[in-house]
């Protein structure tokens, strides 16, 4: 075998054909990711900021929990069609009630309302990308879940994760060839391509361990049948309680116990502070969201369901469920905000997304400057 053929087929040469392919076809898609995630890591605080008279109100009295009925239907009146899937009730005295469903075609809304006296302060229909103070965050974050463009392209989102996680070993393997080049794989150095080259190497081993987290957590947050399927093979998943609860309630029936009763009950049941209550109407039951001990992320992860017919509790369960597989899809969405870490953990995501997008730019400059027929 000659010389040549030889370094055609060397495992070092595959390795770059696949990580300069890869990082072409993904580059646009990472870049797009990348800049709308380190957003949205944020999205709350930059979302007050911007719209303060939608999320707080002068301090009042307490009794926050009763208005979420006089919200909701304040919602119904204003919007009819309005579907209510949460209600996010105040963590803290002046916040305001959160109303999160859909309109009568469908479209995304957000609703605010008083935690006094239930009235709204304003609401805003997705759908679309906007870039005003009211929908730019919550265009972000849309952008970021689909491109705005459906169950097709995050399907393929969710492929172009998968692959960027596999990358992780081809970029490691090509970024330190040897042992004793790990110290230089972290350095920037050198001049004009040399530079370039170390400008695109040293972040990513820097911010390695964040990126692969971002790709893994991408792929099981978006693949989510697929993950939890592969997953089965090595440990039990479950699901939420309610997702085999039996679809016996007629579109329409009004329940007969509202917000404030449900999660009354779930307090006497047990549960902590209520974070949120999803109404789970064709189910006929209220999950009753609560703080808990166990929570990894800050939100209330203890789901209490209370049937809406007769108040009668008919199961409790924690996101973070009995098994390792339960666990580690528990871990998923905290990790990929970096929400599981505090604020330490959420200003590693952001840098985390700012540097794969100079990985993106960077990787495009150094094709460009070496591009040669193979």
């Amino acid at each position: 075998m000659t010389a040549a053929a030889r370094r055609t087929v060397s495992p070092r040469r595959l390795l770059r054909l696949w990580h300069r392919w890869f990082g072409l076809f993904a580059a646009l898609w990472l870049l797009a990711l990348s800049l709308t995630g380190s957003a949205i890591v944020f999205y709350d605080e930059l979302d007050r900021w911007l719209n303060a008279d939608w999320h707080s109100v002068p301090v009042v009295a307490a009794g926050t929990e009763s208005a979420a009925d006089d919200a909701l239907a304040a919602a119904h009146a204003a919007l009819p069609g309005f579907s209510p899937r949460y209600i996010d009730l105040p963590d803290r005295p002046g916040d305001t009630i959160m109303l999160i469903g859909a309109d009568g075609n469908g479209a995304p809304v957000q609703m605010f309302a008083h935690p006094d006296s239930g009235r709204l302060l304003g609401w805003r229909v997705g759908g679309s990308p906007a870039f005003d103070r009211r929908h730019v965050m919550d265009s972000l974050y849309a952008l970021h879940m689909d491109l705005m463009l459906g169950p097709a392209m995050a399907w393929f989102l969710g492929l172009v994760s998968l692959l960027w996680a596999i990358d992780h070993i081809p970029a490691a393997l090509l970024a330190v060839p040897r042992l004793a080049a790990l110290r230089s794989a972290f350095l920037v150095k050198g001049r004009r391509l040399r530079r370039l080259f170390d400008l695109h190497r040293a972040p990513g081993m820097w911010l390695y361990p964040a990126t692969l987290v971002l790709a893994v957590t991408g792929v099981c947050l978006t693949w989510q049948e697929e993950s939890r399927d592969a997953v089965r093979l090595f440990s039990p998943v479950s699901d939420r309680l309610h997702y085999a609860f039996d679809d016996t309630v007629e579109a329409g029936t009004a329940p007969a116990i509202g917000i404030a009763h449900a999660v009354a009950i779930a307090r006497r049941y047990g549960a902590g502070p209520a974070d949120s209550v999803a109404p789970i109407a064709g189910k006929g039951v209220y999950g009753v969201r609560s703080f808990d001990p166990r929570d990894l992320d800050g939100m209330g992860r203890l789901w209490t369901y209370i049937r809406m017919s007769d108040g009668q509790v008919v199961g409790q369960r924690h996101d973070n469920g009995e098994s390792a597989g339960d666990l580690f899809f528990a871990w998923q969405y905290p990790l990929h905000s970096g929400k599981a870490f505090g604020m330490a953990g959420r200003i590693a995501i952001f840098v985390a997304g700012l540097a794969t997008a100079a990985l993106c730019m960077t990787g495009i400059l150094l094709w460009w400057r070496r591009r040669r027929p193979t």
